[in-house]
């Protein structure tokens, strides 16, 4: 008789949690950083935001960050986010 290997589906996370940042009350007067994964369609969706973003609020500044494609991490990000008070990722498909 033959025996059977049953592999666990459960992962290992290596990493711990970590709290998210807390909202702000508004994006007036903020340095906005956008951050696009290159994905079809995500330089459209990135356009609408920045479009949407403009109209509602006073920001002070737009800072793009665009990945060299979307398997791969974005390069520089810890100097971007420097420039940065918040930041939204534009992602398309």
């Amino acid at each position: 008789m033959q025996g059977y290997t049953v592999l666990s589906p459960v992962g290992v996370n290596l990493v711990e949690r970590q709290a998210i940042s807390q909202r702000v009350p508004s994006l007036d007067g903020l340095r906005v950083g956008l951050i696009n994964n290159n994905k079809p369609n995500s330089h459209l969706l990135q356009e609408h935001i920045v479009d949407l973003i403009r109209k509602q609020f006073q920001i002070q500044d737009v800072v793009l960050l665009q990945k060299p494609n979307p398997a791969v991490p974005a390069v520089g990000l810890a100097d971007w986010a420097k420039e940065v008070d918040v930041v939204i990722t534009a992602m398309g498909d």
